[in-house]
């Protein structure tokens, strides 16, 4: 199955979520928040704790559907008395529901601001290697 890819997770939240089976995730990387236009609530996507440019065949990860999500931005302003900077951040929020483990067969890595896709097997366990 062709799936969106949502990376950079901590090993720690993936175990929690296939134990617990629905978890609560922030995004704050560039590439994860720019995937939520592309995704709606319902959809499965593969979640997964390298960098997009470390999604190679053969990793595992949590093959997951959304259960709602919402983004919103942040402005900061901040000053003292040599200097004015002002930023804006945008995040991501997403309530996940676990499915089950993948695997990676194929990547499709997208243009700039384009988000990952990895065609992915289900499997019942990872074998180490």
């Amino acid at each position: 199955m062709r799936l969106l890819a949502l990376t950079g997770l901590s090993k720690e939240s993936l175990s929690e979520l296939s134990k617990r089976h629905v978890r609560t995730f922030e995004f704050h990387s560039a590439n994860n928040v720019i995937a939520f236009s592309h995704l709606n609530v319902g959809d499965t996507v593969f979640l997964c704790e390298v960098p997009p440019a470390d999604l190679t065949p053969g990793l595992c990860g949590a093959i997951a559907t959304i259960k709602g999500f919402d983004t919103h931005m942040q402005h900061v302003y901040y000053a003292s008395s040599s200097h004015h900077e002002e930023m804006e951040t945008m995040s991501a929020r997403a309530q996940m529901g676990f499915i089950s483990i993948g695997k990676i067969k194929k990547v499709e890595m997208g243009g700039l601001y384009e988000p990952v896709y990895v065609e992915i097997i289900d499997v019942k366990f990872c074998e180490a290697r």
